[in-house]
Formats: C-alpha cells, structure tokens, sequence
C-alpha cells in the first residue's frame, strides 16, 4: 500500500477564512432585493436592489426561482379570482410565511456556504 504525502493531497481553506466569507456573503445579501415576474409561463427574478456582485446576486434569484418551482401549484391556485380576494391574501400570507420563504432561506445558506468554500479556496 502506498501512502500519498499529506502535502499532495488538496488543502482545504482554513474554517475561519469560509466562515468570514459566509458573513461577508450574508450580510450583502440582507440589502438585496428582487421581484419575480411570471409572464406567458415564463418565471424571471429581476434584482431590484444589487450587492454589487453578480454571483451572490445570483444566489437570490436562483433560491427564489427554485422554490416558486417547488410550490408552483400552489401559486397558481392563488389566481383563482373565484375566491374572495381577502381569501387569497391569507393563501398568499400563509404560503410565503409557512413554506416559500423557509425554502428560500434554506436554499440560500446552502449556496452561500458553497461560494464561501469555493471563495476561502481560491485565496
């Protein structure tokens, strides 16, 4: 059996340098701010408000187009104009409290946390 050098086997960036960058990542994209548009059964995010940096810019719209995917039933019982629209409001309240927005935020730490690695690592 032949050992490999520890020095030829590829060095993982430190954990204090991934985790700076995940409060650097984070804390950018706590300003950030886009709109999802659905137009002709085409969805688009559009970045209302950027963090100067297209790749974490990315991570938000690509969390939010994911997770309207994932609930895309749901969103379009919410045009149903049949119900009251105080009815819809609670659906739509309820949907983007209790299972859109947990979606995204989980999608969104999984993505920060590989920037950050792929980050720490490139320094």
């Amino acid at each position: 059996m032949t050992m490999t050098p520890a020095a030829a086997l590829p060095s993982a960036p430190p954990p204090d340098a991934v985790e700076q960058e995940i409060v650097v990542i984070a804390s950018k994209l706590k300003d950030w701010r886009a709109s999802l548009v659905e137009s002709r059964g085409d969805l688009r995010c559009y970045t209302r408000r950027s963090t100067g940096d297209a790749a974490i810019d990315r991570i938000g719209c690509t969390a939010m187009i994911r997770c309207h995917k994932q609930f895309e039933a749901d969103f379009a019982r919410l045009k149903d104009h049949r119900l009251p629209s105080n009815a819809r409001n609670k659906m739509r309240k309820a949907l983007l409290r209790d299972r859109f927005s947990p979606c995204v935020f989980e999608a969104r730490d999984t993505m920060v946390a590989e920037l950050a690695d792929r980050r720490a690592a490139a320094r």
